[in-house]
């Protein structure tokens, strides 16, 4: 069921510890991935997706919060590679107008961001990691987080204020 290796079980304590890990890390990863995606239905399909991944190899892993946290933030990085591949793929069923219109909320304009810049921008603003942390998490130099961040929050504050 879901994807788990039939014959992985893990000792009770270790059963134990993951089961605590998830209750605590549950809400705050859907948020995150929420933020990311702009659907808490994918943000949870992400989240417990990693979680499937982490139980597979909870005996092995060193350090569970980081795991989980690049685990998600990958999975969410998969989802808006082929949300763009679909949008290059299919035509556009909407009506241009409706593009136009203003956006409502902050999801909406975070959405409009390419995801290396609203992924920068919602692990600086809203998880609070430093700049260093950021990159390290996203996987490219130190260097590159500011200018992300700087053009996503330029790019927000046009979309909000148009």
């Amino acid at each position: 069921m879901f994807g788990v290796e039939v014959g992985v079980q893990p000792t009770a304590s270790a059963a134990s510890a993951f089961a605590d890990f998830y209750r605590v890390e549950l809400p705050g990863q859907v948020r995150r991935a929420g933020l990311l995606l702009g659907s808490s239905a994918t943000a949870n399909d992400v989240v417990h997706e990693a979680f499937i991944q982490m139980y597979r190899r909870w005996s092995q892993i060193a350090e569970p919060g980081p795991y989980l946290n690049r685990a998600v933030l990958n999975g969410c990085r998969d989802v808006a590679r082929r949300r763009n591949r679909d949008i290059r793929l299919l035509p556009r069923l909407v009506d241009r107008a409706a593009d136009d219109a203003p956006q409502e909320s902050l999801a909406d304009a975070l959405a409009t961001l390419p995801f290396n810049q609203r992924a920068a921008i919602v692990l600086r603003f809203y998880v609070g990691l430093s700049m260093r942390e950021i990159a390290q998490t996203l996987d490219c130099r130190p260097g590159t987080v500011g200018p992300w961040i700087t053009r996503g929050l330029e790019q927000l504050r046009q979309e909000i204020e148009s």
